[in-house]
């Protein structure tokens, strides 16, 4: 099978709608297109991996863990979140990483021997039981070499994302386009 490689852009807006399509509000969404951006920079395929977390109860636990992600990295929480969700994990660990850049942050993925094991490490390990976040420090988050393309993704996943994407899409009607929906006569924008 071959796979596609696109921009960083491409990853993020890809994933953006996809989410949309699942279902999650505009915000998460866009949320979501940032942490596959993210992830690809890491070397992952990060189309596949958001398609397999939409799946299912993905939606629903994506909701249900981004308020202590949220809550971990504004600093006025605990120094460390419990993430449930082992279906989603690797998108749960992306959504951490670009938040925890946003606000600054360092966060580490508590084992269970202790031992912390940075975000960027830890998407590229399978978790084995569920993740324990722990912030680790201030500022260096970001700072990880990033790739100069964003990793390949599979055309099995990129279908299906695209597929997502479309329940999005407006019907094409007489009154749709009336109501101002496609290009019109001329697409120039």
């Amino acid at each position: 099978m071959t796979d596609i490689l696109l921009s960083y852009n491409e990853v993020s807006s890809t994933a953006r709608k996809a989410a949309s399509g699942a279902g999650l509000p505009h915000g998460v969404a866009e949320e979501i297109g940032q942490a596959a951006a993210w992830l690809s920079a890491q070397g992952v395929d990060a189309i596949a991996v958001v398609v397999g977390a939409l799946s299912g109860n993905g939606p629903q636990e994506i909701l249900a863990c981004l308020p202590a992600i949220d809550t971990l990295c504004c600093g006025e929480g605990p120094e460390e979140a419990a993430l449930e969700s082992m279906d989603c994990s690797l998108l749960l660990l992306a959504l951490a990483g670009v938040a925890a850049g946003n606000a600054g942050l360092s966060l580490a993925v508590q084992r269970g021997d202790k031992t912390l094991l940075p975000l960027d490490a830890a998407c590229r390990e399978p978790a084995t039981d569920r993740l324990r976040l722990v912030r680790s420090g201030e500022g260096d988050a970001s700072e990880a070499t990033l790739l100069p393309r964003p990793a390949a993704t599979s055309q099995a996943a990129y279908a299906a994302a695209l597929a997502l994407a479309a329940k999005t899409y407006v019907p094409a009607s007489d009154l749709s386009r009336a109501m101002g929906a496609g290009a019109g006569t001329t697409d120039n924008d």
